[in-house]
């Protein structure tokens, strides 16, 4: 009976039948892990319910995480649980493999908002995983220009929540003081310039970049107006710094040590590497420019998730331009 033609076709259509199932089983319970839950680990803190800030696995950069984790984190507060954020029990560019479960990336850059770590949380009895996938669990609109520009609307609120509970770390801050020295009794403009590759590839659903003629226009007309005597400039791009230094020369200062070069068509995303010990050091002095940035007295820039970060962390600068050109198709 096993060789017969109708065994064979009712046995291949079993097979393939039971592995579908298998995988929609495991999506289904992939999916329920990074919905919002509640667990019970023991009795410890009994009158305390810690909410854990997750995002699931996905190989981003810091300030999509930064942009996530406030909104989180206001959820959190708002309804009286004590946020801690985790970005240690999924995959993400700044672990190892072997680390992931034992090191939390988050610290390697802020502290925790309320001081409890993810071991100090453990055997508690009221803790709530918070939603992984970040969209299904509230977000203010950062694409929005308006959104971010209005200072005294909402965005206040989360202004509010990523200066009191976003503290870099020791490490971070001596950078970022050590950095901003240079600056002193000099009035300065930031400006943000996201990488050509970016403009040349034109990603779907992303914000689209000025081109760096566009930049220089809002640039000059910027020191112009408010007597910016320096130029601090975020970018990753080398031919961007090389144009901004051929334009004004001993103007222009940056944190960066070291820049990449545009090689043609589909090099988008060189950035995110798969290197743990680069993406550490880049996450890091990408943290130090935005910090600089929002300390300046005028900023100007792209929109982009660091863009985004620059308004969370800014307290008062004197102008302000985000260029507003819609989304790549």
């Amino acid at each position: 009976m096993k060789d017969t033609f109708v065994y064979k076709i009712a046995s291949f259509i079993w097979r393939k039948t039971f592995i579908k199932c298998r995988e929609c089983y495991r999506d289904r319970k992939y999916r329920e892990y990074w919905e919002e839950h509640r667990i019970c680990e023991g009795n410890r803190n009994p009158d305390k319910t810690f909410y854990v800030v997750r995002r699931r696995e996905v190989y981003i950069g810091l300030f999509s995480y930064y942009m996530t984790n406030v909104c989180q984190v206001a959820k959190a507060l708002e309804n009286g649980y004590i946020p801690v954020i985790d970005l240690q029990n999924s995959a993400n560019m700044y672990l190892k493999p072997e680390q992931i479960g034992k090191v939390n990336a988050w610290e390697y850059y802020f502290e925790q908002p309320c001081g409890y770590s993810l071991g100090d949380i453990k055997g508690s009895k009221n803790i709530i995983l918070g939603g992984g996938y970040w969209r299904e669990y509230g977000m203010f609109p950062y694409n929005d220009i308006n959104y971010l520009m209005d200072r005294d609307g909402e965005i206040a609120k989360y202004r509010e929540i990523a200066r009191k509970y976003f503290r870099f770390n020791g490490t971070v801050q001596q950078k970022i003081d050590a950095e901003w020295k240079q600056f002193e009794r000099k009035k300065v403009l930031g400006v943000l310039c996201r990488g050509t590759d970016y403009t040349s590839n034109r990603p779907h659903g992303h914000c689209i970049q000025p081109s760096l003629q566009e930049m220089f226009v809002k640039v000059e007309d910027v020191l112009q107006t408010y007597g910016c005597d320096s130029i601090f400039l975020g970018t990753e791009d080398k031919l961007i710094y090389d144009e901004f230094k051929e334009k004004y020369g001993d103007m222009v200062f940056t944190n960066r040590k070291k820049f990449i070069e545009y090689h043609g068509e589909g090099s988008i995303g060189k950035l995110v590497t798969c290197n743990v010990e680069d993406a550490y050091e880049e996450g890091l002095e990408y943290l130090v420019t935005i910090a600089l940035l929002s300390k300046c007295d005028c900023f100007v820039g792209g929109h982009t998730s660091g863009t985004v970060g620059v308004m969370l962390m800014e307290e008062s600068f004197e102008y302000c331009y985000i260029f507003d050109l819609g989304l790549y198709e």
